[in-house]
């Protein structure tokens, strides 16, 4: 790992510490700071959307999951890989594509499309989902999942001030958000299983 690789980390793990633990004053920092589509998804969405594949290809493959009758099922090596490969690269344009729905949401609740700002509202609320999938690893562990949720907390903090929308309109901003997070998973999910059946 040369220094900018190791800056580049740094920085990452700093900023997933402060949105974690003091997200009202990072979303300040956030919404300050001058970055691009391209330094989004290089330096925090590509490297962070990669947990979840992983975890699942390698829970599944190393530990097996419960299926129904069949009790536990290993995926094979082969097949868990092509999966993860496939929920990862669909993953990456759907941020992009959740992030552009809730800017165009914005007006409706008295704030400004913007679909960068909304990219980084999308991006950082989607931290604690992408961590505690890491959670897919350890059997008997993997309901520690639903510590993801704490990024519609983190999303209620930062919407306003991300898409320029109004404080009070807030709650129900949110819920939008949730429901279009919700129907982005589920179609990910879908198209994933319809592509890649589990094994």
């Amino acid at each position: 790992m040369n220094l900018i690789e190791r800056e580049t980390l740094k920085i990452l793990v700093e900023r997933v510490k402060r949105i974690i633990l003091t997200p009202k004053s990072e979303w300040s920092a956030i919404e300050a700071e001058p970055t691009s589509v391209r330094d989004l998804y290089r330096n925090y969405i590509a490297i962070l959307a990669a947990i979840p594949a992983v975890a699942n290809f390698l829970g599944n493959w190393l530990f097996g999951y419960t299926r129904g009758t069949e009790g536990v099922v290993h995926t094979t090596f082969f097949g868990g890989l092509t999966r993860a490969v496939l929920q990862y690269g669909l993953s990456l344009p759907l941020i992009y594509l959740v992030a552009v729905a809730i800017s165009r949401l914005a007006p409706s609740f008295e704030g400004k499309s913007d679909d960068l700002r909304a990219l980084k509202l999308v991006a950082y609320s989607y931290t604690p989902v992408w961590l505690s999938a890491v959670f897919g690893l350890i059997p008997g562990l993997r309901w520690l999942d639903f510590l993801g949720l704490y990024g519609i907390y983190l999303f209620h903090i930062g919407v306003a001030r991300l898409t320029r929308s109004r404080e009070d309109y807030a709650d129900v901003y949110t819920l939008a958000g949730l429901a279009i997070a919700l129907a982005a998973a589920f179609a990910h999910a879908g198209v994933v299983h319809l592509l890649v059946p589990a094994a």
